[in-house]
């Protein structure tokens, strides 16, 4: 009885806080014989899509048709070079976490950001390339008693909507967190839709959801997907994820393409992360491209996914071993002390068409860095076909990473790379 009567209470409320988008909107969300879709001006766009505003051209070329940006910064150049392109954009809102006292006790401060939304609104809502928006990434809203967000988050949400009426609105989770989504539900009343990013758990993803449909049930796009993050990986004894080479995340991202839930009548779609270059943990974990634009095996499994089956023979790291391994939790050396490492290539690849570049950097353990430790000097000697090194060991103790990297002459590469700990 108890939980009929809260349902009850839920649904009146909910019903009589629902925004009704103009029908003559230029981009809707409708069932489509049953599905949600993103529909423009009436017609379906389905979505093949990419988190990430670089590469434009090569996006169009893979069969993409949709990306994501994070927030406003150079947005109008991004739109325009988009509508170039034949894509459509997500376009990300910069917001702070919910917890932040700032923005969400200011007054002040949100009538501020309020104005400006209806002015982004107002100046972008009739651009060809613009999809929908999402009004905050990941924002963490896990405090039931906290309504301080709720409310200015409330505000914000009409000032865009009130500058923009052609394009819906959502706001990107973390996972489906029940928290986070039950206060949504008691307390945002008018999201169009929900972006979910998810990795690790993207198979649970529609258990997950059916938790909580009893409660609030809103179409929803995958806004991040792909191989595990740092996060979520198998780690070593002392606490240093263990990444897979660019040729697993291409084998892994493929499971994951047929993990989406297409069955699931709210699914909007899904955008693969990351298009473009990033750190994150390491310089290479989410990395489709490399940072001087090389294009990985990750590449060509999403032209494959995308509709382009056309996939060259590409650099593959079939294996990287230290002293003959390559079981990290054994590689604990002493400072100073000289170790071998050596990568085994498919046997159609010839060492001498290759560049083989080796370093060994600084292990981003507290994943504070907004780029990659830099390689450490003086510490790697080759061989003569570089597929095997002698290094040594820095002089200092703590956690450390042997990367290796193969570059063909055609804008292909390939890594991979193994965690050690140097005990003193």
């Amino acid at each position: 009885m108890l939980r009929f009567t809260l349902i009850l209470f839920l649904s009146i409320l909910l019903v009589s806080c629902q925004y009704q988008r103009p029908e003559n909107a230029r981009v809707q969300i409708q069932k489509i014989n049953g599905q949600a879709r993103f529909t423009i001006d009436g017609q379906v766009h389905e979505i093949k899509g990419l988190a990430g505003h670089t590469h434009l051209q090569e996006a169009h070329r893979i069969g993409a048709n949709t990306i994501r940006t994070y927030d406003t910064t150079g947005l109008e150049a991004i739109l325009d070079s988009a509508h170039h392109h034949g894509l459509k954009v997500v376009a990300g809102i910069w917001l702070p976490k919910s917890h932040v006292p700032w923005l969400y006790h200011s007054e002040e401060h949100s009538n501020k950001l309020g104005k400006e939304l209806v002015a982004l609104g107002r100046k972008y809502r009739d651009h060809p390339a613009l999809l929908s928006w999402c009004l905050g990434n990941e924002l963490i809203f896990y405090d039931l008693s906290d309504f301080s967000f709720s409310r200015t988050y409330n505000r914000l949400l009409d000032s865009l909507r009130s500058g923009d009426p052609e394009h819906p609105i959502g706001t990107a989770f973390a996972n489906y967190g029940h928290k986070a989504i039950l206060n949504f539900a008691l307390k945002i009343r008018s999201i169009d839709y929900l972006i979910i990013n998810t990795f690790g758990r993207l198979p649970k993803l529609s258990d997950d959801m059916d938790d909580l449909d009893w409660l609030w049930s809103k179409p929803f796009l995958i806004g991040e997907f792909g191989e595990n993050g740092p996060w979520e990986t198998e780690w070593t004894k002392w606490g240093a994820p263990l990444e897979p080479s660019s040729s697993q995340k291409a084998e892994i991202t493929h499971r994951r393409f047929k993990e989406l839930p297409g069955d699931h009548p709210q699914f909007l779609g899904a955008l693969f992360f990351n298009w473009g270059w990033r750190h994150e943990q390491t310089h290479t974990w989410f990395n489709v491209f490399s940072k001087k634009g090389e294009r990985s095996a990750l590449y060509y499994e999403l032209a494959l996914q995308y509709g382009n089956s056309s996939i060259p023979t590409i650099p593959k790291i079939e294996s990287l071993k230290i002293d003959g391994t390559k079981k990290a939790n054994d590689l604990w050396f002493e400072s100073n002390e000289w170790h071998t490492a050596q990568i085994e290539l498919p046997e159609n690849l010839s060492a001498d068409s290759l560049k083989i570049e080796w370093s060994v950097r600084t292990e981003d353990w507290f994943f504070l860095k907004a780029d990659s430790p830099p390689p450490l000097p003086d510490l790697i000697e080759y061989s003569e076909d570089r597929k095997s090194i002698k290094f040594r060991c820095p002089p200092k103790a703590g956690p450390f990473r042997l990367f290796v990297s193969i570059h063909d002459q055609k804008g292909h590469f390939a890594s991979a790379n193994l965690p050690f700990y140097v005990v003193r």
